[in-house]
């Protein structure tokens, strides 16, 4: 081997040990994320699927640069430079645009409504106003949700690049209550007649007594990966309610994608 074959072999063992500890930083961040917000170092290794060692050795790294603050208990969460970071992303994204328009939707129905983006097999809710109903629905920012029996999850099957596709891809459709679609040949028609009529309703699909409605937001030059959804109890949201709100999500998700910026992958 040539010095300037050594020298080259070199530069991309570093490239890749370099990318490789991006990799697992991001990891402990989402771990911190997803399951905190307060963890010891044994539990941010089994979630991050890395040893004890090299957690401790990362976390050093993220906690000298204000990303994650620990205790004397050696017990982690996230720090300011992360809070920092994901406040600048919600006004990147024009979140910070957004959150008036679901106030204004929230104040004139009465009900909780949330934005999610899809991210993967699932859908993570970024933004939430809530009803200022005692009785409401909670499903704070941040919850994970799943793709087949939620409103908002079924609007981003439906409007997606292949909707047949994605459900031949999703792994058992879970039952959550006895009007939970278990079946992908049921769960395909019913993405055709939400693509046909634009928006999506769940009634107590994923939690008993829990309705909503959703609609997709269409962004230019992307595919879609945001939804949003009026929900609320049975009780206020009976069939013929959730259809006459529909006209209102509708339009509430277009003035949503006249907000964020428009190319970018969500």
């Amino acid at each position: 081997m040539t010095a300037e074959q050594s020298l080259v072999d070199a530069a991309v063992d570093e490239r890749v040990a370099g990318t490789q500890t991006i990799s697992r930083a991001l990891a402990i961040l989402r771990s911190l994320r997803d399951a905190g917000p307060d963890l010891g170092l044994s539990e941010i290794a089994s979630t991050a699927g890395l040893s004890t060692s090299t957690v401790h050795r990362i976390l050093r790294a993220l906690t000298a640069a204000g990303y994650v603050s620990g205790n004397s208990a050696e017990r982690y969460r996230l720090g300011r430079e992360a809070f920092l970071l994901g406040m600048a992303a919600e006004r990147g994204l024009g979140f910070d645009l957004v959150l008036p328009l679901l106030r204004e939707v929230s104040e004139a129905t009465g009900e909780s409504v949330n934005l999610v983006v899809r991210d993967g097999n699932e859908a993570v809710v970024v933004l939430r106003v809530e009803s200022t109903h005692p009785l409401r629905f909670a499903q704070p920012v941040g919850t994970r949700i799943p793709l087949h029996c939620t409103s908002t999850g079924k609007t981003l099957l439906a409007f997606s690049a292949d909707p047949k596709a994605e459900v031949t891809a999703l792994d058992k459709l879970e039952r959550f209550t006895g009007a939970t679609i278990t079946h992908k040949r049921e769960l395909a028609s019913e993405l055709t007649r939400i693509r046909e009529r634009g928006y999506s309703v769940n009634v107590a699909e994923r939690v008993p007594g829990v309705h909503g409605v959703a609609a997709p937001v269409h962004t230019k030059n992307a595919a879609v990966h945001l939804a949003v959804a009026v929900q609320g109890p049975d009780i206020r949201m009976p069939a013929d309610r959730i259809h006459k709100l529909a006209e209102t999500v509708i339009d509430l998700a277009d003035r949503i994608a006249t907000a964020v910026p428009a190319g970018y992958q969500l």
